[in-house]
């Protein structure tokens, strides 16, 4: 039983020295998204791209913790909203740059897509501070423009300090394997694992990136919900796991020489 209570009480003081550096300092989490508002993107669909976001942004936590950057893009980019950290006073006014700004039409610049968002966070205050965590989400119904392009696009943002890049491939257009191949190879960190189709089973994009197909616009929303969430759970650094580990250790070692200790000690004879 003893045994038992230590181990417990070493698993608290573990996890507490594995949350403190979240309590101790909110870390804040850049989510960047980019929306495909090509011409091949119908009105009707796009008006589902942007309910879907709406309602993921509106699931996140309004203390501080999250940034928001949106990019729509066609032949060329617009900034919807330009880096904000998300609160409850401006979750309505986000909201609402999201289901009014001007859809693009033309062509698929991915690739200009991903550097002007790139170039929105990192020229963010928040960019600079160590424990930050940038992610950029694309939502894509085609090819780029120029494939090339968007892998060193892709590069780049990695390269300029941006953590992670993952995509969503909606409808028939992108949904064989060489599309998804070539939309995995924007995508990092690796490795990149293709999802299943309309998978809510996301995880977070920093342990190794992903594309997710999605069936049509109508299956979007729930599987964007899933990767807003997923991207702001904590992701616990390696120094942090060294700790709760040499902590564990130490309490199973305390419990060996315990038990040595009782096992050895002499015994009371009474007459």
């Amino acid at each position: 039983m003893m045994t038992i209570r230590r181990l417990l009480a070493a698993l608290t003081t573990a996890a507490g020295l594995l949350l403190s550096p979240f309590g101790a300092h909110a870390a804040v989490t850049q989510l960047g998204f980019i929306l495909d508002g090509s011409g091949s993107v119908s009105t009707t669909n796009y008006n589902l791209l942007r309910t879907g976001l709406s309602a993921a942004i509106a699931s996140l936590p309004v203390d501080g913790t999250v940034e928001i950057t949106i990019v729509s893009y066609g032949s060329s980019s617009s900034t919807v909203t330009a880096p904000v950290i998300l609160s409850a006073a401006n979750l309505a006014t986000i909201q609402g740059q999201i289901t009014s700004h001007v859809k693009d039409n033309g062509g698929t610049d991915t690739a200009g897509a991903i550097t002007a968002t790139r170039n929105l966070m990192t020229g963010s205050a928040v960019f600079a501070d160590p424990t930050t965590k940038s992610i950029i989400n694309l939502a894509t119904d085609g090819f780029p423009n120029s494939q090339v392009a968007a892998v060193a696009a892709g590069a780049a943002a990695l390269a300029a300090g941006i953590d992670a890049l993952s995509i969503e491939a909606i409808g028939s257009g992108v949904s064989s394997a060489g599309a998804l191949a070539n939309l995995a190879a924007i995508a990092y960190p690796g490795p990149v694992s293709i999802l299943a189709v309309n998978s809510t089973n996301i995880p977070n994009p920093l342990n190794g990136s992903f594309v997710v197909p999605v069936s049509d616009f109508s299956a979007l929303a729930p599987v964007l919900l899933a990767k807003v969430q997923a991207s702001i759970t904590p992701v616990p650094e390696p120094a942090s796991l060294l700790l709760v580990g040499t902590s564990l250790l130490g309490a199973l070692l305390a419990s060996k020489r315990t038990r040595r200790k009782a096992a050895v000690a002499p015994r009371l004879q009474f007459a």
